[in-house]
């Protein structure tokens, strides 16, 4: 099963209230919302992306009482949380900024959801990262081991929500995205080296033996869609991955392949304080419960990622 064979109109007709709506997965959640009928709450803080979508516009952070006066008065049916501030440095200096985005945007979610009368599931993206240095491939029932401010904090954040569901009967669950991969995507490594190969220049890079598991970003807004209608997953944590761990030298190649240029300089640079060395899911718990699977290999979404690229740039 792929994710054309999920149908979105089982959202025809209730509330969905998209968390962190201004992020690059949520803004393009919410055209497919929007197409299934859906009446869409999202809450942002940013709203770059979505400010001409015809949505219900939420402005400011979870933490703000203001904010969630109106979630709360929204009473939404389905509650699809993507909010949180990336941050790819694995810095540990940041403790505060992450805590507060993190494990505080999830309970100020909280306080304005859980108690309301039309709440079927809160889905909540976590994040690869929170497995850190663990065993490989990654497993949901196994400890975290956070290498940073941020993943420590979403780790934090997936204790507290499990907590709520089990002595609560909160209904929420929680997926965990691997690296995610898509088109018009404005930041990390793969829009660095797609802009370098265009242009065929050259550029400094690690020696490119870390491992990462890349999935693409149209495939985990179907996991996510799933994981929000699917029952008896409260309280759960899903894999959302490709299942293949990718070199990143391999990855870099890739690009250069297919964007025609690039000179990369593998062994440059030093990996980064804190880098995860290899990162691979297992995804069979989604697949058995969500009847999930990625639909796209690394090479071909790396294809469609460059082809995109190249389209715009002979726009500009």
């Amino acid at each position: 099963m792929t994710s054309s064979d999920f149908d979105p109109s089982v959202f025809a007709g209730t509330r969905v209230l998209v968390a962190g709506a201004g992020g690059y997965i949520a803004a393009r959640m919410l055209p497919k919302l929007i197409k299934a009928g859906a009446t869409v709450a999202a809450q942002a803080s940013s709203l770059g992306r979505i400010e001409n979508m015809p949505v219900q516009l939420i402005v400011g952070p979870l933490f703000a009482p203001e904010v969630q006066e109106e979630m709360r008065a929204f009473d939404p049916h389905y509650v699809l949380d993507l909010a949180g501030r990336t941050d790819q440095s694995h810095s540990r200096d940041n403790d505060d900024i992450m805590a507060i985005n993190h494990f505080g945007g999830v309970r100020g979610l909280g306080r304005a959801i859980i108690d309301g009368k039309s709440l079927r599931r809160w889905v909540h993206t976590g994040s690869n990262e929170e497995y850190g240095m663990g065993a490989v491939p990654s497993k949901e029932d196994q400890r975290e081991m956070p290498v940073s401010a941020y993943s420590v904090s979403k780790a934090a954040s997936t204790h507290h929500l499990q907590m709520i569901a089990r002595e609560e009967s909160v209904p929420v669950c929680i997926v965990r995205p691997f690296v995610v991969l898509g088109p018009d995507m404005d930041r990390g490594l793969i829009n660095f080296v797609i802009g370098k190969a265009l242009a065929d220049e050259g550029f400094d890079t690690t020696a490119g033996t870390q491992t990462r598991d890349f999935v693409w970003v149209d495939d985990v807004i179907d996991g996510i869609m799933r994981a929000a209608v699917t029952p008896d997953i409260n309280g759960e944590i899903i894999n959302l991955g490709s299942g293949v761990e990718s070199p990143i030298r391999s990855v870099v190649e890739l690009i250069c392949k297919h964007g025609g240029g690039g000179k990369p300089n593998f062994g440059a640079m030093p990996l980064r304080e804190g880098d995860i060395l290899r990162c691979v899911a297992d995804i069979s718990k989604a697949e058995r419960v969500l009847g999930w699977k990625p639909s796209r290999t690394l090479e071909e979404g790396i294809q469609e990622v460059v082809e995109s690229a190249k389209a715009e740039a002979a726009q500009a």
